[in-house]
């Protein structure tokens, strides 16, 4: 954000921090409205499959990927064309498509209903007791996810200054977010159930090679392009692991658990990431930014290798489950 309306002109420091301002709630408003229905979202998605429960919510993070793959190609076209302002047509589109899809796939309504006689649960009951290890896991979460704020905004500070077209930035940025989607998609037909541990401490350690060639500051276009496509499968690809451990390690909370590993971590994944890509771009060296991730991947893999392992007799119910 620009602080310069600090000082100076009067007039133009009024105007520039009612922008800001204006900026600032929209963002918020925005993250709240998302943040608000993605825990029960992700439970809901979570209960239509629960034997398969990785693959289900590896399908509906798929969804989530996509739409975020399409963003960048969507906005950067809208903006090389007709500029900034006109990015607001797409408002209306994206509302009617929310009210076709309301009704054409709405859900069962028995996964909505809730059993009236018992009394409502409380957090530490939820957590079954283990608050600590709550926020163990959301620590762990919040370093995992540095590299997945981070990536889509470091690439376009770095191919902003090589003077790329928004179209051409969208394009590159779609790279890392389909392969986010194909990794998920893959992880829905293919991961088998009980490796959501093993996952969450190796994806991050196969993360550190490519952030070392990605930081290189003689990294031509091309390779970093095509180093996307690895970096979008394990780092951003197979995070419905982390939310589906979540949901096995409190089986009393899935809403908590999803706030934990889907809202609340990629808050805090977003802040490190906000301070470490702030900082390096101050310096004019954004491809920095990658050696600073470095760090955040190897703790979370140390941190999730600390993590409990999750109950071996419903690991072995969901593979004979998944086997016939």
């Amino acid at each position: 954000m620009d602080w310069s309306c600090v000082g100076g002109d009067h007039d133009a420091s009024g105007r520039t921090c009612s922008q800001c301002g204006g900026i600032v709630c929209g963002i918020v408003t925005g993250g709240v409205g998302i943040g608000s229905f993605h825990p029960e979202a992700a439970v809901v998605a979570g209960a239509l499959i629960p034997e398969r429960r990785t693959r289900s919510l590896s399908l509906f993070m798929f969804g989530g990927a996509m739409g975020l793959a399409l963003g960048p190609i969507a906005c950067g076209a809208i903006v090389t064309t007709w500029g900034l302002k006109s990015v607001w047509i797409l408002a209306p589109l994206y509302a009617g498509l929310i009210l076709i899809l309301h009704y054409v796939g709405k859900p069962p309504a028995k996964l909505f209903e809730r059993d009236k006689t018992q009394k409502p649960q409380s957090l530490y009951h939820m957590l079954e007791g283990k608050i600590p290890l709550a926020l163990f896991l959301f620590m762990v979460c919040s370093l995992r996810l540095v590299p997945n704020m981070a990536m889509d905004k470091l690439i376009s500070f770095i191919l902003k200054d090589q003077n790329v077209s928004a179209f051409q930035i969208g394009l590159v940025q779609s790279v890392f977010l389909f392969s986010a989607s194909v990794g998920m998609l893959l992880m829905a037909f293919r991961f088998k159930s009980g490796h959501e541990k093993a996952f969450m401490i190796a994806c991050p350690l196969l993360g550190i090679p490519l952030m070392l060639v990605l930081g290189w500051e003689g990294c031509p276009t091309w390779l970093m392009t095509l180093l996307l496509v690895p970096s979008g499968l394990v780092l951003w690809g197979t995070s419905p692991a982390m939310v589906s451990y979540s949901h096995q390690l409190f089986p009393k909370g899935g809403g908590v658990a999803s706030a934990i590993t889907m809202g609340m971590a990629w808050g805090g994944g977003g802040m490190i990431q906000a301070k470490i890509t702030s900082h390096f771009v101050s310096l004019g060296a954004p491809h920095l930014a990658f050696y600073a991730i470095i760090p955040c991947l190897l703790l979370a893999a140390i941190g999730a290798s600390a993590l409990p392992a999750l109950s071996t007799e419903s690991n072995q119910q969901n593979e004979a489950l998944e086997t016939a």
